[in-house]
């Protein structure tokens, strides 16, 4: 007994030695092997880094990161496989297209009224990429491997236009500190440099992931625990309503990955397990958003910061300069907004629509509610072209409601803050439409677009969802009867429970 005792005492100590090592080991920071190469030769940029990590640099050219774009399917409208993303679809938000957006500026930097697309793109480019196409060796190089995974990370220098030989481009932090801050994979603050709309009270979905905020943004979770990488690509979800590019569409974004099928427990947790049938998580989960309800970039208005007429600035954490024009807009506090949805997976056709509608119903197989912010636009038109007559655009000829659509009207930022001139603004951002030979008309016009578009919602979670009332009540957050219910099943949904 003597002896067996002082073997699962050897035992007993060697396995606590075993762990107390396993726990010094994760208690160790992370330090970047290639740190003394860069303190010895400085850093250049993604060739640096290319010195060990070729194979990196290659993934990251093929990603939306880099292409802004992806093939798609399933896309009401579009064919299936053909490249499509902000790279070459209009964003309501901003008003225009990347092409006639590449460097928007006010005065060389970045501001609310005029932020380039460029000024996310992974690389340091001096126009967009057409989608798809393999870069060249210069183009590679530009890639910012730093804006990702750097810890410090000087975003002023992003944010600030350079002119070289390559033409003019948004810059990029190349110091030694941030070189030498490099993070092994990217932190939250490092996703939300560019996604920065996720971190405060603004204007586009209003869900700001912050431990104030979000109970996974508290419990110290990374994007990359739900958003999975593979080779550079990022999983977005198969459920979102409003970007349809996707690195990783066949890898799903769910609550139920960590939470499982039947999250509750306790009382009443049947009766919440059962909910989940129908429900997102979010929906209950997701208790408030800001958000931009209505746009109008055919009646431009003066940018006062926080009077009565750009809601945009009091909300975007990008500085703001008075007296630029901006959209007539208006923003909107609560609940969200609430449509059904179903995934985008490969048998799941007419999953999404290109501009953001909704494609599901109360009688959609595997349909579920999800909270959203619901967007009505006043876009800019061609009165005389139709949309099917712009480049790439051919294939909608034959489809019965986009065929005689008119040409949506892609306007430069720049010019539109600076002047509040439509005209010279439309002139302006078609000019990289020029050079594929095809001009506008000249003659442009404010047209509500058809339908209601939706902007997904999925952060800002909390701990607590709402209450049983907060929907099932007269006037509660959801309108049963929009969302498909019948008066008699809309007037038994409405009863407390």
């Amino acid at each position: 007994m003597k002896i067996k005792s002082a073997i699962l005492v050897i035992l007993f100590a060697w396995s606590g030695y075993a762990w107390a090592q396993t726990d010094l080991g994760l208690l160790q920071k992370w330090v970047h092997p290639g740190n003394d190469a860069i303190r010895e030769n400085g850093y250049q940029g993604a060739q640096t880094c290319a010195t060990c990590h070729q194979d990196a640099l290659d993934e990251i050219v093929n990603t939306v990161h880099w292409h802004l774009a992806t093939p798609v399917r399933n896309i009401q409208g579009l064919p299936d496989s053909s490249w499509w993303g902000m790279a070459n679809r209009e964003c309501a938000l901003a008003g225009s297209t990347s092409p006639s957006n590449w460097t928007a500026s006010t005065n060389g930097k970045a501001t609310v009224q005029a932020a380039g697309c460029g000024l996310c793109h992974i690389g340091s480019l001096s126009q967009p990429n057409m989608p798809g196409a393999k870069p060249a060796e210069a183009q590679k190089n530009t890639a910012d491997c730093l804006v990702c995974h750097a810890d410090k990370y000087d975003w002023q220098k992003r944010a600030t236009l350079v002119k070289d030989s390559s033409g003019t481009h948004w810059g990029e932090d190349m110091s030694l500190t941030a070189a030498l801050s490099i993070t092994k994979t990217p932190t939250n603050e490092a996703c939300l440099r560019c996604h920065e709309h996720a971190l405060s009270d603004d204007y586009k979905r209003g869900t700001p992931f912050n431990a104030q905020n979000d109970v996974h943004a508290k419990a110290s979770i990374t994007c990359t625990t739900c958003h999975v990488t593979e080779h550079h690509k990022i999983a977005k979800g198969q459920y979102e309503s409003d970007m349809i590019a996707n690195d990783l569409p066949d890898v799903p974004v769910t609550c139920t990955k960590c939470h499982g099928d039947t999250p509750h427990s306790g009382k009443n947790s049947d009766v919440l397990n059962e909910h989940t049938n129908k429900l997102a998580c979010q929906t209950c989960h997701i208790t408030e958003a800001s958000g931009i309800v209505y746009e109008n970039w055919g009646q431009p208005v003066k940018d006062d910061v926080n009077g009565a007429y750009s809601e945009l600035s009091k909300y975007d954490a990008i500085p703001a300069i008075h007296g630029l024009y901006v959209p007539t807009d208006s923003i909107k506090m609560g609940h969200p907004s609430y449509i059904w949805r179903i995934a985008n997976t490969a048998e799941n056709k007419n999953a999404q629509s290109w501009m953001a509608f909704e494609t599901a119903g109360n009688n959609s197989p595997g349909a579920k509610i999800f909270p959203v912010r619901g967007l009505t636009q006043v876009m800019l038109f061609d009165k005389k072209l139709k949309m099917s007559q712009a480049p790439g655009m051919g294939f909608l000829k034959d489809n019965p409601q986009m065929a005689n659509f008119p040409l949506l009207l892609a306007p430069n930022r720049e010019v539109y803050n600076k002047t509040g001139d439509v005209k010279a603004a439309v002139d302006a951002g078609m000019k990289p439409f020029e050079a594929m030979g095809f001009q506008w008309s000249g003659e442009w016009m404010p047209m509500q677009v058809p339908g209601t578009s939706y902007i997904s919602v999925n952060h800002g979670v909390k701990k607590i969802g709402m209450s049983c009332n907060s929907c099932h009540s007269t006037h509660g957050a959801m309108d049963f009867k929009a969302l498909g219910y019948n008066a008699q099943q809309s007037e038994q949904l409405e009863k407390p429970q």
